[in-house]
């Protein structure tokens, strides 16, 4: 099969896979558990999470990226030196967090109860360390197809216990009971699909050259979470975990394109890239066509958020949280810059630039920490959105200037294949807002979901006019649907 059909394949099942598993997600979630849970439960959940991926950095060392960049006769010896230091490494992760949990409360405001919830809800980093490789293999050798299976059936396991144990009255705990059931299902079902089994070898050179290309990775990963998680923290430090709730719900809305693309792009296309390394002007051309198909997606759900999220907010959740939805307008921004750039660190790291990504990320995160908390004191969790957003622009123009220095391409080509999604959905939005309140309401969300499907089908409609490439896009979609129903 040629790179080109792997790749699309990959895509594929990558995003079906990431579909179901948000849909679950957000019917499980912001749907059913929003309804039935507190603020405060969702906040006290984000700090247990919050910390367990903080220590996570020091259990992966960037050796599962190492994994699928090394090409050579090695990669099963290095898959077996992989597995075993992330065992290894699990153990002892996890042991230093059961041992700091009461310290990681204290540091909290209002975080009763965070002891006891983060030692259970870590256990799933050990339950992970267990099935990582077999995915990070399946991820190089671009075999998403047995990939996706375990880890769909896995997010139907988290939503059908989350539902159950919140109906039943377990409060927090349904969240936790959910991520565990997850984690168990997700690395016990992958040995079902992988044929690879760990054989109980270490080379220290093997280890040791893995390392020296996995540490500019866990630098570049470390500033970023720092980044990414730093509002977080200071969030829950400063405001405790109702405003945490808030947040975190905030973004969840906010942030579903850069959630979705960013989880698609960064397990196709670093190994796609990586086997092309070579072939700048092909890597280029990839690279700009993926950037038009994530904003003909992105763009429109993210001004869709902002323009028709609030009434949904409002209306699903009887106002009990309207307090997340100016921080929602505002991350998503964010999270709009997040999904477009979100072929650019796979192109650096490919492209044996992974130090880069270190330098960018540093940039970030000192800007973060400096205003964040003028950011705190001026208008609360809407501050920390607006300068994530800010950050997040900026950041996108560094990156794209990095990217050039490696494949090439004019800055206008951004424009070009992003500028049209981005009138039309405006426009789209713009009239399904304006004719909102003309709507019939025989229930209180149904002039949303009505205005939703009118600024989609407008949205469609137009770009199919305009957008040549949004044709193939459609043509392609269509052949392989017409394909399936052939043969079956």
């Amino acid at each position: 099969m040629s790179l080109r059909r792997q790749v699309a394949a990959s895509a594929a099942w990558v995003g079906l896979s990431t579909a179901v598993i948000k849909v679950l997600a957000f019917i499980t979630v912001t749907l059913v558990l929003a309804r039935v849970l507190q603020p405060s439960d969702f906040g006290v959940v984000g700090m247990a999470w919050l910390a367990i991926n903080a220590f996570d950095f020091l259990r992966e060392l960037g050796i599962t990226s190492a994994l699928v960049y090394r090409q050579g006769e090695d990669v099963d010896v290095a898959a077996d030196v992989a597995y075993i230091t992330l065992a290894g490494a699990s153990v002892i992760i996890y042991v230093l967090i059961f041992l700091s949990a009461p310290l990681i409360e204290g540091f909290f405001s209002d975080a009763q109860g965070l002891t006891t919830i983060l030692r259970v809800l870590a256990l799933t980093m050990l339950i992970n360390a267990v099935g990582q490789v077999p995915y990070t293999l399946m991820a190089k050798n671009l075999d998403f197809r047995n990939k996706a299976i375990p880890e769909m059936l896995a997010g139907v396991g988290n939503s059908i216990v989350a539902i159950t144990m919140a109906l039943k009255g377990f409060g927090v705990w349904a969240l936790v009971g959910g991520y565990l059931t997850e984690s168990l299902l997700r690395n016990s079902l992958v040995w079902l699909f992988t044929t690879w089994r760990p054989r109980w070898r270490f080379q220290r050179r093997v280890w040791r050259e893995m390392f020296d290309y996995g540490k500019h990775i866990v630098s570049s990963r470390v500033l970023i979470f720092g980044i990414t998680n730093i509002d977080d923290l200071m969030v829950g430090r400063v405001l405790g975990s109702s405003a945490f709730g808030f947040y975190t719900l905030a973004y969840r809305l906010s942030n579903l394109p850069a959630t979705h693309m960013t989880r698609l792009i960064s397990n196709v296309m670093f190994p796609a890239f990586s086997k092309i390394q070579k072939e700048p002007e092909r890597v280029r051309r990839i690279f700009f066509q993926t950037v038009h198909a994530i904003g003909l997606a992105a763009v429109p759900i993210s001004l869709a958020t902002i323009v028709l999220g609030p009434t949904f907010v409002h209306e699903y959740y009887l106002g009990r949280w309207d307090g997340a939805i100016v921080a929602m307008q505002w991350l998503t921004v964010y999270g709009l810059a997040r999904a477009i750039a979100a072929n650019m660190g796979p192109i650096m790291r490919a492209m044996g630039k992974p130090q880069w990504l270190s330098a960018l990320a540093l940039w970030r995160f000192l800007t973060m920490a400096i205003l964040l908390y003028p950011a705190i004191l001026w208008r609360g969790i809407v501050g920390v959105s607006i300068l994530s957003a800010g950050v997040a622009v900026v950041d996108f123009g560094i990156a794209a200037w990095m990217t050039r220095q490696l494949i090439g391409g004019p800055y206008r080509t951004y424009v070009q294949i992003l500028g049209p999604a981005t009138l039309v959905a405006a426009l789209s939005a713009g009239v399904a807002r304006w004719l909102m309140p003309y709507f019939p309401a025989p229930h209180r969300l149904m002039p949303f979901l009505l205005a939703s499907l009118l600024m989609m089908t407008l949205y469609l409609l137009l770009m199919a006019l305009t957008d040549p490439f949004f044709r193939q896009l459609l043509r392609s979609v269509g052949g392989k649907l017409r394909t399936l129903i052939t043969d079956h």
